[in-house]
């Protein structure tokens, strides 16, 4: 008799599944909640190319910029990336 087919007599729980009465286990943190300090500027920069090239204008982008990221220098990110966009 396998162990699955004795556990199944025996009434014992699978243990390859959680019981619907247990509780969950706490998800993962959110990767943004442990990411290093440089990966919002780094995420911010890729973002504001992406603006940049598809034609999205610096004060559009300067405004998305400012309600999503907490940025020490938004305005030299800007400068960086619009010069290089032309």
């Amino acid at each position: 008799m396998s162990r699955i087919t004795r556990e199944r007599e025996e009434g014992e729980p699978r243990r390859d599944r959680p019981s619907p009465h247990e509780p969950l286990a706490e998800p993962e943190p959110a990767e943004a909640e442990t990411a290093p300090a440089g990966a919002d500027s780094e995420g911010a920069r890729l973002i504001a190319l992406n603006m940049a090239l598809n034609g999205t204008s610096r004060e559009e982008t300067d405004r998305y910029l400012a309600e999503n990221f907490d940025l020490d220098d938004r305005a030299g990110l800007l400068d960086e990336v619009y010069s290089r966009v032309g």
